[in-house]
C-alpha cells in the first residue's frame, strides 16, 4: 500500500467520471449497453491508485486502456442496436482450456487455434472487438495496424517474450475481453493488490460471463457467422469462475492440463512481474510471491469445490504436463473425441505443424525459482495439499 499522499495524488488522476467522459467524446456514443460497470470501475481504480506505484507512462497506459475498453462496449451496443441478429449467434460450444497458469494451457490453446476450423482469438481481436470507424472493406483492418504501433507485441522484449510471446498472428488467451466487465481478477495481475482480489472474489461472476458471451457472439457475426466453427478458449481465471462459465457456454469442452505449483506459481511471478514492470517503478518481489500464492491457492480451492458441485467430471479432460509437452496430439485428438466437433485430416495436420515448429524454449530461456519471490516448499505443500494429493501425487 502507498503513502496517503501519493495515493491521493493518483486516486485524483484515475477519475472514473473523466475516463467515461473520455470514452464517450472519442466514440461519439453514450450507451454502454445492459452490463453494468461503473461500481467495479471505480473500485478498480481506487484499489489501483492505491497499490500500484504508477510511473507517469504507467498512469498514461492504465488510463488509455480504461478508455479504450468503454469505447469498444459503446461500439458494440451501437451494433447490436442496429443487427439484433448478433445476439442469436450461438457460440455455447467451445474448446475451453483450463488450469494453473504456466500448466500447458498456452500451448495446447495455440494448437487447438492452429486450423482454420476453428474461430480464434487473435491478439487484435481480443484488444478490440469492436472495429474501428475507418476500416474499408479490402484493406488492412487497422486494429492490426494500431496492435503493431502499440508496443505490446513482445518479439523485442527477451524476457516477456520467452515467458508468453504475444504475436500479431498468434491468437491471445481472452482474459482481455473480460476486462471489459473491470470485475476480473486478470486486472489483478497488474494491480497486486488484496483488497481487488478479495472483493472481486465475493462478487457473482455471472454478468462478466454474460458480457464476454455478447463479445463473442459480435466477433463471430463480424467474421461472417458460426459456419460450423467452434471457438477455442483459454483464460486463467475461469479456474475460479467455473460455474458461470458452463452457464454462458453449457456445451463446453474442458481440458485441464495439471502442473506441480511448485513449477505454476514462480514462473507467474516472474511473468507478472515482468508485465507489470512496465506500469510501475518497482516491484516487491516477496510481495507478489505472496499475493500469487494467494490468488491461485484461493481459486484452485474454490474451483475444486465447483468441480464436485457441477458434477461435471465427464466434462473435463485431465491432463499431465509432461503429456502437453511430450505428446499434445494425443491429449487433442482425446478432446475432439469428448466434444461434439469432429478432427478432421486436416486440422490434425495443421495442429502437428504447430507442435513441431514451436518446441519449448524456442523464444528463449524463462528462468525462476520459489525463493526469488521469497517462496519455499512448505508454502506450495501448505496452500495446495488438496489439489496435490488430488490431481499431481507426491512427488
Amino acid at each position: 500500500m502507498l503513502d496517503q499522499q501519493r495515493y491521493q495524488l493518483q486516486r485524483q488522476n484515475l477519475n472514473a467520471d473523466e475516463l467515461i467522459g473520455e470514452a464517450r467524446r472519442v466514440s461519439g456514443l453514450t450507451d454502454f449497453g445492459p452490463f453494468d460497470f461503473e461500481t467495479a470501475l471505480r473500485k478498480l481504480l481506487d484499489c489501483a491508485a492505491r497499490d500500484m506505484p504508477l510511473t507517469h507512462q504507467g498512469m498514461s497506459l492504465i488510463k488509455a486502456d480504461i478508455v479504450r475498453l468503454l469505447v469498444n462496449r459503446l461500439r458494440m451496443q451501437r451494433d447490436i442496436e442496429a443487427h439484433p441478429e448478433i445476439l442469436e449467434e450461438d457460440v455455447s460450444d467451445p474448446f475451453v482450456i483450463i488450469g494453473l497458469p504456466r500448466s500447458g494451457t498456452t500451448k495446447l490453446h495455440k494448437m487447438l487455434s492452429a486450423p482454420e476450423s476453428v474461430q480464434k482469438t487473435l491478439f487484435w481481436k481480443m484488444l478490440n472487438p469492436a472495429p474501428f470507424p475507418d476500416a474499408k472493406p479490402g484493406e488492412l483492418d487497422p486494429r492490426i495496424t494500431a496492435v503493431m504501433n502499440s508496443g505490446l507485441l513482445t518479439d523485442d522484449k527477451p524476457d516477456m517474450n520467452a515467458a508468453h510471446r504475444i504475436a500479431l498472428e498468434e491468437v491471445e488467451e481472452e482474459g482481455l475481453v473480460y476486462q471489459m466487465s473491470f470485475q476480473e481478477f486478470a486486472w489483478d495481475v497488474l494491480l497486486n493488490s488484496r483488497e481487488y482480489f478479495d472483493w472481486v472474489m465475493s462478487r457473482s461472476s455471472a454478468e462478466n460471463y454474460r458480457l464476454a458471451k455478447t463479445v463473442f457472439q459480435y466477433l463471430q457475426w463480424q467474421d461472417g457467422g458460426r459456419r460450423g466453427r467452434p471457438w477455442v478458449f483459454k483464460s486463467v481465471p475461469h479456474l475460479a469462475h467455473l460455474d458461470a462459465l458452463m452457464e454462458s457456454f453449457p456445451n463446453a469442452t474442458l481440458i485441464q492440463p495439471h502442473r506441480h505449483p511448485r513449477s505454476c506459481i514462480p514462473s507467474f511471478a516472474k511473468f507478472t512481474t515482468e508485465l507489470s514492470g512496465i506500469y510501475v517503478e518497482s516491484v516487491d518481489k516477496t510481495r507478489r510471491g505472496e499475493h500469487t500464492l494467494r490468488t491461485w491457492a484461493i481459486a484452485m480451492d474454490r474451483f475444486m469445490d465447483m468441480r464436485r458441485n457441477l458434477a461435471i467430471e465427464d466434462r473435463i479432460l485431465d491432463v499431465d504436463y509432461d503429456m502437453v509437452r511430450r505428446n499434445p496430439m494425443q491429449v487433442i485428438r482425446d478432446a475432439y473425441a469428448r466434444s461434439p466437433h469432429e478432427l478432421s485430416d486436416e486440422a490434425d495436420r495443421s495442429m502437428l505443424a504447430w507442435h513441431t515448429q514451436n518446441e519449448q524454449g524456442k523464444h528463449g530461456s524463462h528462468t525462476y525459482s520459489l525463493q526469488e519471490f521469497g517462496l519455499t516448499e512448505a508454502d506450495i505443500e501448505r496452500d495446495f495439499g488438496r489439489y496435490i494429493d488430488g490431481y499431481i501425487g507426491r512427488k
